[in-house]
């Protein structure tokens, strides 16, 4: 049987794609060695946020406790290993909701690795289990693995964000090298549970791909998290319990977290075949596409999905294939999520304008006690092209945003919407009378 589709990897491309292809009454068979999801459900998103939601509640608690007046805080390890049960069973039943949902539409789900291999005249087939399957189309949606460190590591213990919900005990101390999302994340978490965490950065601020203003925000929220952290600096030795530093300190820690992104992870190609991937997600083979972290651009699961969308749209329905804006976010309290131009990319120019609110400003933020961040719109010929904001319900905030900047609304339209009172959602109209 030749089948419509052939996707290699479940993760969030593969799951969207699969979907649109069967509501389209397409045969599609996808191959996935592991549990369905890939990075974001099984060992990131859905890991990371179920365990930032709980260490905010004992944050909370200990906020307006005294010290030794909850017996709650006292077993650290005890409550590390109790949410990892949680998040097991919670990525377990998401997993498998999502394989039935897709098994039950029609899709053929091989469990087993799978090599992509090459006729005489240069189709593409895939091999898995001593079994051959071939496909009008196969799409390569094989996800990403870590950025590996190369480090002297003599007798301390390296570890990868993919290892931190497999550790047998929860360390003293770790040294987090990377002040992306995954690193910012891990220290939020780990802090909560009583480690000492110490966050360094090669670059010369704090999470340099963000808006200057957020960068030292987080800077300011790491301070008071009793985070310490140091930038222009790198590991260069890890021994006898001490990370050496590039500008001559010693950490002492347990553990360091490599956390400095994450890169393709393509399946096996027979002989030495090199695959080259185009910017609409074509490859140097016809027939043969590759989506997802796998591509290489953005490594969100929102964006992998969005991207699959748009190419099955592009492929089936002659859409054009274009890719939306994509907000990113760092969880965690408060969110901080930004969508489109940063203030220290944009031209001197009259036609940009920025506009600017304290979270304080909101009523909500006080009855909340989340008077932390702000709200940071970037215009341009007033029309919004960038945003940026650390508030708690940030992640909900950008998405309004995103919805402005693609149906076009100006600034003077969005005036014009009523926001309820008191919401974090009306700090977008009062940053934009405020600024």
């Amino acid at each position: 049987m030749i089948y419509d589709i052939a996707i290699v990897g479940l993760g969030p491309s593969g799951i969207e794609l699969a979907k649109k292809a069967l509501s389209k009454d397409l045969s599609v068979i996808a191959f996935e060695k592991s549990s369905v999801g890939g990075t974001c459900l099984n060992l990131g998103c859905i890991p990371t946020k179920t365990m930032l939601s709980a260490t905010e509640v004992f944050s909370k608690l200990k906020k307006f406790s005294k010290p030794d007046s909850l017996n709650l805080f006292k077993d650290n390890q005890n409550i590390y290993f109790e949410l990892c049960k949680k998040n097991n069973a919670i990525v377990n039943k998401l997993s498998c909701a999502v394989e039935k949902e897709l098994q039950n539409k029609g899709l053929l789900l091989i469990k087993e690795d799978a090599k992509i291999s090459f006729n005489e005249q240069q189709a593409p087939f895939i091999s898995a289990a001593d079994k051959l399957y071939n496909a009008k189309r196969i799409f390569i949606a094989t996800g990403s693995k870590p950025v590996t460190l190369d480090l002297d590591c003599s007798d301390g213990e390296l570890i990868y964000s993919d290892d931190l919900l497999k550790l047998d005990n929860l360390p003293k101390s770790i040294l987090i090298v990377g002040s992306g999302a995954i690193g910012i994340e891990w220290a939020r978490i780990l802090t909560s549970l009583g480690v000492e965490v110490t966050l360094i950065e090669k670059a010369k601020t704090i999470a340099p791909l963000c808006d200057i203003d957020v960068s030292a925000r987080i800077e300011r929220i790491l301070k008071i998290s009793k985070i310490k952290y140091y930038k222009d600096v790198v590991v260069t030795s890890f021994n006898s319990g001490f990370a050496c530093l590039s500008n001559g300190l010693k950490v002492k820690c347990v553990k360091i977290l490599c956390a400095i992104g994450r890169k393709p992870y393509l399946p096996q190609f027979e002989g030495n075949f090199k695959l080259k991937i185009f910017d609409d997600c074509t490859t140097n083979i016809d027939n043969l596409y590759v989506i997802g972290d796998a591509y290489g651009s953005k490594m969100l699961a929102h964006f992998a999905s969005h991207q699959a969308c748009a190419l099955f749209e592009h492929i089936y329905e002659g859409k054009k294939f274009v890719v939306e804006l994509t907000p990113s976010v760092i969880y965690g309290s408060p969110e901080i999520a930004s969508i489109g131009v940063n203030e220290q990319d944009i031209p001197k120019s009259n036609d940009y304008r920025i506009y600017k609110l304290p979270i304080s400003y909101l009523p909500k933020s006080w009855c909340d006690d989340e008077t932390d961040g702000f709200i940071k719109i970037i215009t341009k010929n007033n029309f919004i092209v960038g945003a940026h904001i650390v508030s708690k319900e940030a992640s909900a905030l950008i998405t309004q945003i995103a919805i402005a900047i693609k149906a076009g609304i100006n600034v003077d339209e969005l005036k014009d919407v009523v926001f309820p009172h008191p919401t974090y959602s009306e700090g977008i109209l009062e940053a934009l009378n405020y600024g």
